[in-house]
């Protein structure tokens, strides 16, 4: 397993299946059932990943596949929120001395 170097800046990777479940999700929404499953998908499929894919922000061509419970220590300790996780940019390095 790899595992994160601390001094750098990554960002999490959208992968296939993310947007595999993004349009079931917004098909599901079409059906009256659907409603409720969309919903459920919402709610469980954040919580269902073991492993996520993330990128250094100065070499994006390198893929990491780092455990889940890595990537949300990395995101608690530089102040990465939710939903900048996936921005490739505007992430600073994290300097524990400043």
């Amino acid at each position: 397993m790899q595992t994160l170097d601390t001094t750098r800046s990554y960002y999490r990777r959208i992968t296939k299946l993310d947007i595999i479940v993004l349009f079931m999700i917004i098909g599901l929404l079409f059906f009256k059932e659907g409603v409720f499953l969309s919903a459920l998908l919402i709610v469980v499929y954040p919580f269902s990943h073991s492993k996520v894919l993330v990128s250094d922000i100065g070499d994006k061509d390198t893929k990491l596949w780092v455990r889940n419970m890595d990537w949300n220590r990395y995101r608690k300790d530089h102040g990465i929120n939710l939903l900048s996780q996936y921005k490739s940019s505007g992430n600073q390095v994290y300097n524990p001395q400043a």
